[in-house]
């Protein structure tokens, strides 16, 4: 904050900046109070982190465009997790639960999972533990992502009351079986509908128009208010009518929650969860500001970004707030109402304090379908279906791994789908990493320069020569594959030599891709090198780094192997090799 607030020019920056934090007010009232509902909390523990997490984030963040809230993916995490813990079922309106202790032990495990999360993310923060995330694919967070939104939008058909289930074919069961008769009521039918034609329509007015970005913003608060004023003129929540209602959401402002953090139920199973949270918002939050930063040409400090998000977390569990991450929405419209600075998000967050000191009341009768159209118009954009189509088009495996997170998470539920997600991604990393690629390499016609053959055709091996290539470093998990690969590549040209009357006397490693070997690779080459040796195949080293030089010197590589026979560039390797040949 110190940072901005120096070079602030309230000239060019406060409008903007008001004009930005008012927009994304408007969304994250109607958003934040669903997002709760969806988390299976009061609407008002959407509000308190609409609040106190956007002003703790505002003191350390370093994205100028990142809002900070509850968000649709982390909501569902909850409200699918914490029944686990404490076994029991979310209550059908946690605003007037029917059992009111019930509601009360699952406040306080949110904040608990909300205290770990901040935890975890100050940790990771702290000890600059981000690169971790780097072990998750994009493929698969899409996927993951895109699964989780069908799954939420399915839980708030506006005109189903069904119990809350989580995989999609529980879901599809109740919408299709032979009970969803008691159910169905045409007029929540026909209210949420109308909603989310509005909502749909407001933000593809605003996606057309850059000029009318305020209308895409305003959409779901247009739909709130609507909601409100048709409730109350109609009497819409009573007889004969009986539209279900939000309740009453509480005036003032959040009380502390500090001595809620202790005693845990089942610590193992929470800190599970504040795992799976945590490592779902760190991958949005950083993700949205890297993606804004980039387009606005400015420096992303991603610790500190850790930081100003474990910090307002941690805050925010202090004061009745349930987890918080950076929204892709909200973010999005930051950006593009023109936001310079985080004077916008504390905007933000100040007139969502005005409207819980004054404006809760207004709330009470808001039909609940109106808050799920406001949550289905919001994870629409969550289903990634452009990525489906681009990895379909470029890699066919990242296409196939984005499936597997798609359907295992709408399938086998959220908790399930993530762990699957994440297993699948670093399973991915360690199998590309185990067998890197390997290639034979040739000479371009009339030139010095060396290529893999079967990327140029026109390349052509060297008479008596096996050229190679690693493009990897090598460790002990990929030495083996690397070997078998080599070995199969010298059959194969030792069969061809013989066919053709002739013999393989030099074998050629271009060593320019590895930047890094361990014990085990040192070994590998010392053995490979005193083992064609003695077969009577010259082994060939070709640009080395100096510090891959210096451990093959530790294990008198060189020595072995002859000074001549390591060059710098693989022509010089050629050139030798051609000479001594002749000699």
């Amino acid at each position: 904050m110190v940072g901005w607030l120096r070079t602030y020019k309230i000239k060019q920056y406060l409008l903007p900046d008001i004009l930005a934090g008012a927009s994304v007010a408007a969304l994250v009232v109607p958003q934040g109070m669903s997002y709760a509902g969806l988390a299976g909390l009061p609407a008002v523990y959407g509000l308190y982190g609409a609040f106190v997490p956007v002003l703790c984030y505002a003191a350390l963040g370093s994205s100028r465009h990142l809002a900070v809230g509850p968000v649709a993916v982390t909501s569902l995490l909850l409200g699918s997790g914490i029944p686990n813990i404490i076994d029991a079922p979310i209550q059908d309106n946690p605003n007037n639960p029917r059992n009111q202790h019930a509601q009360d032990v699952y406040n306080h495990a949110a904040i608990q999972v909300a205290f770990l999360a901040g935890c975890l993310y100050t940790a990771v923060g702290i000890l600059e533990l981000g690169w971790l995330t780097n072990f998750l694919s994009h493929s698969v967070i899409s996927g993951f992502m895109s699964g989780a939104s069908v799954i939420i939008a399915l839980s708030q058909l506006p005109q189903i009351s069904f119990p809350r289930h989580d995989p999609v074919q529980e879901q599809l069961k109740d919408l299709f079986g032979p009970t969803w008769t008691p159910y169905w009521q045409w007029r929540e039918f026909l209210m949420g509908a109308c909603w989310l034609i509005l909502l749909f329509t407001m933000k593809e007015v605003g996606k057309r128009n850059k000029r009318l970005v305020y209308v895409r913003a305003a959409g779901p608060l247009t739909v709130t208010v609507l909601s409100i004023a048709i409730s109350n003129i109609f009497k819409l929540y009573q007889a004969p009518y009986n539209i279900k209602t939000v309740g009453v959401v509480p005036a003032g402002l959040p009380h502390q929650t500090v001595t809620w953090w202790f005693p845990f139920h089942d610590i193992g199973r929470f800190i599970g969860l504040a795992i799976k949270v945590c490592a779902i918002d760190v991958l949005e939050s950083i993700s949205i500001a890297k993606a804004l930063a980039y387009r606005n040409q400015y420096e992303l400090n991603a610790t500190q970004e850790l930081r100003g998000l474990g910090l307002a977390n941690l805050v925010g569990a202090a004061f009745n707030c349930y987890t918080t991450t950076g929204s892709f929405s909200r973010s999005a419209i930051m950006n593009d109402v023109g936001a310079k600075t985080q004077l916008a998000g504390i905007t933000s967050g100040v007139i969502v304090m005005i409207v819980l000191l004054c404006l809760t009341p207004v709330f009470r009768n808001m039909p609940q379908n109106a808050q799920g159209a406001v949550i289905i118009a919001a994870v629409v954009g969550l289903f990634n279906y452009e990525e489906w189509w681009f990895l379909l088009r470029v890699n066919f495996l990242d296409w196939v791994v984005f499936n597997v997170a798609l359907l295992t998470t709408m399938f086998a539920g959220v908790d399930l789908g993530l762990g699957i997600s994440i297993g699948l991604s670093i399973v991915l990393a360690l199998y590309k990493s185990a067998f890197p690629k390997t290639s034979v390499l040739g000479q371009l016609p009339e030139t010095s320069v060396f290529r893999n053959v079967k990327q140029y055709p026109e390349a052509r091996e060297v008479e008596g020569m096996l050229l190679l290539r690693v493009d990897a470093p090598l460790y002990f998990a990929n030495v083996n594959p690397v070997k078998d690969a080599l070995y199969k590549y010298e059959r194969r040209a030792k069969e061809i030599a013989a066919a053709q009357g002739r013999s393989l006397h030099f074998i050629i490693i271009d060593l320019s891709p590895v930047n890094d070997i361990d014990a085990s690779a040192v070994h590998f080459f010392k053995d490979w090198v005193i083992s064609h040796k003695r077969a009577g195949i010259q082994p060939v080293i070709s640009n080395p780094s100096r510090q891959i030089m210096r451990l093959l010197e530790k294990a008198h590589i060189p020595e072995i192997i002859g000074e001549e026979y390591i060059t710098v560039r693989m022509a010089d390797a050629v050139a030798v090799c051609q000479v001594r040949s002749t000699s």
